[in-house]
């Protein structure tokens, strides 16, 4: 296979997704739907390909005037449906989220168990994740009408209800979810997408500025070790059928906020602290998307992705375990005998190994205060990311940092948001480390704030390939 160039070209085969999170459409709802009549799909597919799904846009203008947005992904068992042969795809794609092996990877047990959740297991199983945007209220009802019609008519059927997110309103230029703080600031710098990306470019000197295109578009160079990412092969269907595509993953995580500003009020109190302070220290940044710094227990109130943790070595500033930490524990140190910089512009290397690009949306009604309120209706975030390889990547980032239980010479402790470590042990009591002087301070024996109620893993093809599905 000739080598590509991620050109413009390549740009506006590929789905529109990998580009943007559409944050200037508020309005999205995602159907989960299963396909009944395969031949009667195609159609509908090819004509979703030719006319409606949202292509890339290299040209900054003509983005800003988009209005509405529609991206399609499909499983593994989708793609079997509509007669390809998928097998040449990557194996944790093949065998499922919910499988056997990938709960284990994953740490998906107990209330977190595939034979717990909503959709997605094999009671419910998903074929394709239809995703629809637009930039108001009335136009959104709209074409959730004509979506719909249409693929009713091209024999598809609902797993489960329409799933509508929220605008749980905007801090700056990001979005909140439902804890309360600034989401979306920490998504790489990627060679060849358009340059107004939506997330803060990292500046620091230190960190590499782009992450290779390959790491998250299947046919390009990749950043782990030069090669071309591997391209599913579609047989019958064309040899590049995987070109301009990507790996998605969905994951639907309910949040227990008021548990999560309860347990943090009570401990806060007990150790003489201030809750912002404290949640922010579980998160790793202020509500504002700032990231905690040493000696400092005020939020500064700007948004920030230009640091590494090469200048927070010991953590006193953000803590070891914290999320954002274990999500991209970039320049912290291997812990190996390195010369420092040496140890910290390698692990720096390590962490852009690993990175995914988020595309999520919060849903439920959002909770001014918390503490006071009295709503028992369902909130959380569909946790939607991008990667050209699930087990190095997704999978890597979820079962060796955020539910490493000695991650960085940590004991017995998992991510403070989302860690599932020990989840099955009803034993087991979770612990949280602040690295503070003159001593340490453990915030013990907290409860889980996030449940998972359904996932899936899905293939965004490129418009090309979408074509070729329903040809």
């Amino acid at each position: 296979m000739t080598n590509l160039v991620f050109d413009e070209n390549q740009i506006r085969d590929t789905q529109g997704l990998v580009f943007s999170g559409y944050a200037a459409m508020p309005f999205c709802t995602y159907y989960l739907l299963q396909i009944e009549d395969a031949e009667k799909a195609k159609p509908w597919l090819k004509q979703l390909a030719s006319e409606r799904i949202t292509s890339g846009e290299p040209n900054r203008a003509l983005r800003a005037n988009q209005s509405y947005a529609l991206n399609l992904a499909l499983s593994y068992k989708g793609l079997e449906k509509l007669t390809l042969n998928p097998s040449a795809f990557e194996q944790a794609f093949q065998e499922g989220m919910d499988s056997a092996r990938r709960t284990t990877v994953l740490g998906d047990q107990a209330e977190n168990h595939p034979s717990t959740w909503q959709w997605g297991n094999s009671l419910k199983p998903v074929d394709i994740l239809l995703m629809l945007y637009s930039i108001d209220e009335a136009s959104h009802q709209q074409h959730q009408q004509n979506e719909e019609a249409a693929f009713l008519a091209a024999g598809l059927s609902l797993v489960v209800p329409k799933l509508d997110t929220s605008n749980t309103g905007t801090t700056g230029r990001f979005a909140k979810e439902h804890f309360g703080f600034a989401d979306g600031v920490s998504n790489p710098t990627v060679e060849g997408f358009p340059k107004d990306s939506s997330a803060l470019a990292n500046a620091n000197p230190q960190t590499p500025q782009t992450i290779a295109t390959g790491e998250f578009i299947l046919g390009y160079p990749n950043g782990y070790d030069g090669k071309i990412t591997d391209v599913p092969n579609a047989g019958s269907l064309a040899e590049k059928f995987g070109i301009n595509g990507s790996y998605l993953v969905f994951r639907q995580l309910q949040q227990d906020v008021k548990g999560f500003w309860r347990f943090i009020h009570e401990a806060a109190a007990s150790q003489e602290i201030d809750p912002e302070y404290l949640a922010a220290k579980f998160v790793g940044r202020w509500k504002s998307g700032a990231v905690v710094l040493p000696d400092s227990q005020q939020d500064p109130g700007n948004a920030s992705n230009d640091f590494d943790f090469s200048d927070d070595l010991d953590g006193k500033g953000c803590p070891f375990g914290s999320h954002i930490r274990r999500a991209n524990p970039r320049g912290q140190g291997l812990g190996v005998e390195l010369d420092v910089q040496e140890n910290i512009k390698t692990s720096l290397k390590v962490a852009n190994r690993h990175r995914i690009l988020r595309r999520g949306r919060s849903y439920g009604n959002f909770l001014e205060n918390p503490l006071a309120a009295d709503d028992k209706g369902e909130r959380g975030l569909f946790f939607i990311c991008l990667n050209a390889n699930i087990e190095r990547q997704f999978e890597f980032v979820q079962h060796s940092w955020i539910n490493n239980s000695k991650f960085n010479g940590l004991y017995d402790e998992d991510d403070p948001l989302i860690g599932t470590y020990s989840v099955d042990d009803p034993a087991y009591q979770r612990n949280f480390t602040l690295q503070e002087q003159p001593l340490r301070q453990h915030i013990c024996n907290f409860q889980r704030f996030v449940t998972l109620r359904g996932g899936g893993y899905f293939f965004l093809p490129g418009i090309t390939a979408l074509a070729m599905l329903g040809g």
